[in-house]
């Protein structure tokens, strides 16, 4: 791949950052408060800025410009402000309405493409979210469609969404007739369809109310919204996967590497406006170390979260690289905004100023794209199976001479 971006992506970056620049920083004070309605303004107002469009085809009424164009677009809103990335969400609404087809992709894809259309995923329960066969939440097949019952929690932004894609039980996973995850299959469920109710929204360590749960009470969901049609009954992983990887992994790649790269931005700027001894504190040794150890950090987590968005975007599988570039992004993230707070000393802890957010806002993506553990084990499967793409993952690694021994 080039190691340098397209002309259409640093105009993505040129574009999401003068949006930053009139639309976020002036109001970081206000985005410190509980304001929904505020939020849920914001959220559209990114999405009719255009900011989802990018993994859109042109031939679809997008820019068609790419996962990198994405990435980068997320980046740049997270290092404005650590929790503001809800672009995603536009994003979200096309991917699940491709999905689907017919008459939700005809629906929602013109309020889409203006972006007055938001979407989320409907996975995680109170039982787990990793552990798919534990789902409890259940869909009835009945007259022209199917009743689902259950509940869904710590969903982002779930209030906002005008719709969701969730993953519920349509057999069991212990019959032979829908034998494991074939048990299961996903379902595009509307805002306004009876039963379907917002429940109590979640303080977490970043802003209020930024998780939501779902509840579904016999809520009747036409033949028209199971993803995939009737062939998609029983095969729901496949398009949830595909989006939590596509999307949300990558998204969330592109926050933590925006965490990193605002807290360095401001580490730096700070590092060279404080004084002691009589001069910049940028001058310090120890304080060249920690900004040293900042910029590789950052360096090294945006190669790999690129080039995991350009393999996307080529249309190349890249499970292992995705899984890797989220794990090592989130760890880069969480030395770098440490290493931006001991910069500033006590000031960093001071809600005031920024190294603050960007530290208090790492860990709410620990377990969002999936946990690393449970990302070391998709790394190890697809290695092992050689399905990664560096050169010691195949040919290389399939050569005598790679195996240690010095003589055969």
């Amino acid at each position: 791949m080039p190691f340098e971006l397209t002309p259409a992506e640093e105009m993505a970056r040129k574009i999401v950052r003068e949006y930053c620049e009139k639309y976020i920083i002036p109001r970081r004070k206000e985005l410190m408060t509980n304001d929904q309605e505020m939020w849920d303004e914001e959220a559209r107002r990114q999405t009719r800025a255009g900011l989802h469009l990018h993994i859109i085809p042109k031939e679809e009424g997008g820019t068609g410009i790419g996962y990198v164009a994405s990435c980068i677009t997320i980046e740049e809103l997270c290092a404005a402000w650590p929790d503001i990335s809800l672009a995603i969400y536009g994003e979200f609404a096309y991917y699940f309405a491709k999905a689907t087809g017919g008459v939700v992709y005809e629906k929602f894809m013109p309020g889409i493409l203006k972006g007055d259309i938001l979407a989320t995923p409907a996975v995680t329960e109170p039982s787990g979210g990793s552990d798919m066969l534990g789902l409890q939440s259940t869909a009835k097949k009945v007259d022209g469609g199917w009743v689902i019952n259950g509940r869904k929690v710590f969903q982002s932004e779930g209030h906002y969404a005008d719709f969701i894609m969730a993953l519920v039980k349509t057999g069991d996973p212990n019959d032979p007739k829908t034998p494991g995850t074939r048990s299961l299959s996903a379902f595009i469920i509307e805002k306004g369809f009876d039963g379907f109710k917002i429940g109590r929204l979640e303080n977490t360590l970043g802003r209020k109310g930024d998780l939501t749960e779902f509840v579904f009470d016999n809520v009747f969901v036409p033949d028209s919204h199971v993803v995939g049609g009737e062939a998609g009954i029983g095969r729901g992983i496949p398009p949830v996967f595909s989006a939590v990887a596509d999307i949300g992994r990558l998204t969330i790649c592109g926050m933590l590497n925006g965490i990193s790269a605002g807290a360095y931005r401001t580490a730096m700027m700070y590092a060279k406006e404080r004084h002691l001894y009589g001069r910049p504190i940028s001058d310090l040794q120890m304080i060249q170390r920690r900004l040293s150890k900042m910029f590789t950090d950052l360096e090294a987590a945006r190669i790999m979260v690129y080039r995991t968005a350009w393999l996307r975007t080529k249309g190349i599988r890249c499970d292992a690289e995705m899984s890797a570039a989220k794990n090592f992004a989130e760890q880069a993230a969480i030395r770098i905004a440490e290493h931006c707070v001991k910069i500033h000393g006590a000031y960093g802890t001071l809600e005031d100023y920024m190294p603050h957010h960007y530290y208090k806002h790492v860990p709410l993506r620990f377990s969002a794209g999936g946990t690393e553990e449970s990302l070391d084990i998709m790394i190890a499967n697809a290695i092992i199976k050689n399905e990664a793409n560096p050169d010691l993952s195949r040919a290389a690694s399939e050569t005598t001479g790679w195996w240690g021994r010095l003589e055969w």
